[in-house]
């Protein structure tokens, strides 16, 4: 099948068939004979010092065959991207249900004895509760202080041209946590086959990183340690650098018995990482004709108890903060704060929901003081390429986003105009997302394989996880498209640290830019080797030898893929490992991970609301999405990805909100936590633009995080255009709704 055969096609998931039939195996459907209960025995409180346990008493309960602390770690206790949390909690826990044991049972109900006869005693610590309460240090956290870490980024003379601008907005925004609320909670098992190796089966995004700490955990090789991720039932970040495998690895190898761990949705809704709650301090200067001038941007994010991917979403953050805009001076700021309110991590957006709730609510407050049209607003000061970014890179890859702006003037919704009843009051917003794709600076070499088996199959190896995204199916059709072959005649293997090349975590929306295109060059390396080998059999020039559709073009005849590799080798399978290096920015900003970055995504939202003045409830009618994501290869998945992304946004904008009192998680299941239902969904029409990266697997970016990014602040600006309000805190609940509208009114 030639390139062009399989490129806009929309070919369904190639594992789509064991999903909807029911053939597909998750946790819950495993057992391996004499398999213990894995438990884990969790902090009671969210700050408090460990006291005493007594261990003897829990190991006596009958059933028992294994009880963990930190003091029986043999190597390092730690995991994360910059080891900073515990496996296990040592002297001190810091969130409540932080992890302070493990036991390994018969059965749940023997575990759970052990945790009583354990008869843990904590002495409980003052806790710090919020942004503000760590900022003013009366209570540590840590010895070296409540704050992760601090960024500052500074271009331009920012005095001059406040002073110099006609006018100077000031804002405070406010984004809170948000749960990822997968279907399927933290969930897997362990084993130690006959060779002795450990066997680690979860469903964690990176396998690789994973074997990495339970090996450094155990203190054994890491040819001793093997870890396969499941097909996962959801993740959207939440399962990246996580403790979890190092449990089960824990348990197995103390009790030498397989066993396997299932969080309830309420230890998951405890245990698990959520998004970080923020708060973002805008001012921005502008001209008369709505020329931006400066902005400077101050972020702090709540990231609970420890870093984990804090000081990356931070850097997004403070990015986004700023948008895809021109400014003649920037200055912008970031603090990565600890609380004890969990822990925060990756989520999808990473930062940039956060970011961009700020700077484009902002914006559109901007064009109506000035009664500029926000979508010619934005393409005024839209960056060119060769401009010099907020973060003083070169811009580039802009003129898909300005095809976008254009695009979205022609929208259903914009030119559908507002209908309204006695109470009910309809707006239209707009905003603007921006996404960076992979991690800009210190990117991993990306490991893939190919391998031809004569007999007609072409395995293809990486070892990012398909957790929903639809990475099996997108790299299996990169590698149809440029060899020519039939998917029917690809078999991926991915996720399994025994089979597949370290290609790195899947996050970051990176799967296609990184891994993709290692597998692009990797197909180039292969028709190279194999036509250099082919000449030689053959005896021809290797000028002669042309590979077109799926075949080698010779003046000896024309051969299969198959049959030119059953030639050259003996009738033996023939292997080709990659390593792919991704481009970075030119310019990194010392100690800043994952911005600026080389690659973004964009994505002009458009939404008409409707808002009853009576209660204060927003109805969200209708989105549309013009997104620019480089070539898109599969339409079904892009589009899938941007309508769930987009929904996943409309929680965040409206429903969603962990709360915490004191420290303590109040809704931690589907009971409390509310999610939107399909009552809920509007009409979503995703319209893609026409553009080409480069760099990326024919011209494709990335499209897994974007569909979020611009919802929250396009909602917020519906509502202000439905009331003349604005609320600068999220999520958008009616009581804030009537509130504004209260203060509105008393003006």
């Amino acid at each position: 099948m030639a390139e062009q055969e399989l490129m806009f096609k929309s070919v369904p998931r190639i594992d789509s068939y064991e999903k909807v039939s029911g053939e597909l195996k998750f946790f819950g459907d495993v057992y391996i004979n004499g398999m213990l209960t894995g438990y884990v025995v969790r902090s009671p409180f969210p700050h408090c010092i460990i006291s005493s346990m007594n261990l003897e008493k829990a190991l006596s309960v009958n059933g028992v065959k294994a009880i963990i602390t930190s003091k029986n770690i043999p190597g390092t206790n730690r995991f994360g991207p910059y080891d900073d949390a515990p496996i296990l909690a040592e002297k001190k826990a810091n969130y409540y249900g932080e992890a302070i044991a493990l036991i390994a049972a018969e059965s749940l109900e023997s575990a759970k004895k052990a945790e009583e006869e354990l008869a843990l005693k904590c002495e409980q610590l003052p806790v710090v509760g919020s942004i503000e309460q760590s900022l003013e240090g009366k209570v540590l956290i840590h010895e070296k202080g409540n704050i992760g870490v601090h960024f500052h980024v500074s271009r331009g003379d920012v005095k001059y041209y406040e002073k110099n601008s006609d006018f100077v907005f000031e804002r405070t925004y406010r984004t809170q946590f948000q749960k990822h609320m997968y279907l399927e909670p933290e969930s897997g098992y362990a084993y130690i086959d006959e060779s002795g190796k450990i066997n680690v089966f979860s469903n964690g995004q990176n396998p690789h990183a994973d074997r990495k700490v339970i090996a450094r955990a155990l203190n054994v090789p890491e040819e001793k340690v093997r870890v396969v991720s499941y097909p996962t039932g959801g993740s959207f970040g939440g399962k990246e650098e996580s403790p979890f495998p190092a449990f089960l690895a824990l348990l197995t190898f103390y009790s030498r018995k397989p066993v396997k761990i299932i969080y309830s949705r309420e230890e998951s809704g405890i245990a698990g990482v959520h998004r970080h709650a923020s708060k973002i301090e805008l001012k921005t200067g502008v001209m008369k004709d709505g020329t931006f001038t400066f902005n400077v941007s101050r972020v702090y994010l709540d990231t609970g108890a420890y870093m984990i991917w804090g000081p990356n979403v931070l850097g997004t953050a403070m990015e986004v903060s700023n948008g895809p805009y021109r400014f003649y001076a920037v200055d912008s700021e970031g603090f990565l704060v600890y609380t004890n309110n969990g822990v925060s991590s990756a989520f999808r957006g990473f930062g940039a929901p956060q970011g961009a709730f700020a700077m484009e609510s902002l914006i559109d407050e901007i064009s109506r003081e000035l009664r500029i049209d926000p979508i010619d607003l934005r393409l005024k000061n839209l960056l060119r390429d060769g401009d010099t970014a907020p973060f003083g890179t070169k811009a580039r890859g802009l003129e898909g986003v300005r095809k976008a702006l254009i695009m979205s003037k022609s929208s259903a919704i914009l030119n559908s105009g507002k209908s309204e009843g006695d109470f009910i009051k309809e707006g239209i917003g707009v905003a603007l997302g921006m996404k960076g794709i992979a991690y800009g600076s210190d990117e991993p070499p990306v490991n893939v394989a190919l391998e031809v088996d004569p007999v007609g199959i072409l395995k293809v190896y990486f070892s990012n996880v398909d957790y929903g995204q639809g990475i099996i199916t997108g790299n299996a059709q990169l590698v149809s498209m440029k060899l020519g072959i039939p998917l029917e005649m690809i078999k991926v293997y991915n996720a399994d640290t025994d089979l597949s090349p370290d290609s790195g975590s899947s996050n970051a929306s990176r799967s296609t830019i990184t891994s993709g295109m290692a597998l692009v060059k990797a197909c180039e390396k292969l028709v190279e080797e194999v036509s250099q080998k082919l000449s030689e059999v053959l005896n021809l020039q290797l000028k002669d030898i042309k590979y077109e559709g799926g075949r080698f073009i010779t003046s000896a005849g024309s051969f299969t893929l198959f049959q030119a590799v059953k030639m050259i080798n003996e009738g033996k399978s023939l292997r080709i490992e990659f390593t792919y290096n991704p481009p970075e920015v030119e310019k990194k900003i010392k100690g800043m991970k994952e911005a600026p970055r080389f690659f973004y995504t964009y994505d002009v939202m458009i939404t008409k609301v409707a808002v009853d003045t009576l209660t204060g409830k927003i109805t969200v009618k209708e989105m549309e999405h013009f997104v620019d994501a480089g070539n898109i290869i599969n339409h079904l998945i892009a589009e899938s990805q941007v309508e769930g992304a987009a929904i996943q946004g409309l929680g965040f904008a409206l429903y969603e909100e962990l709360k915490y009192s004191k420290g303590i998680p109040l809704n931690i299941n589907y009971t409390t936590y509310i999610v939107p239902s399909s009552k809920d969904v509007p009409k979503i029409k995703t319209y893609f633009v026409e553009s080409y990266e480069n760099l990326g697997p024919f011209g494709a970016k990335g499209i897994g995080e974007i569909g979020l990014v611009p919802v929250a602040p396009a909602i917020s600006n519906a509502v202000r255009d439905a009331l003349g309000i604005s609320v600068y805190e999220l999520p958008l609940k009616a009581e804030k709704v009537i509130e504004a509208l209260e203060i509105l009114k008393s003006k």
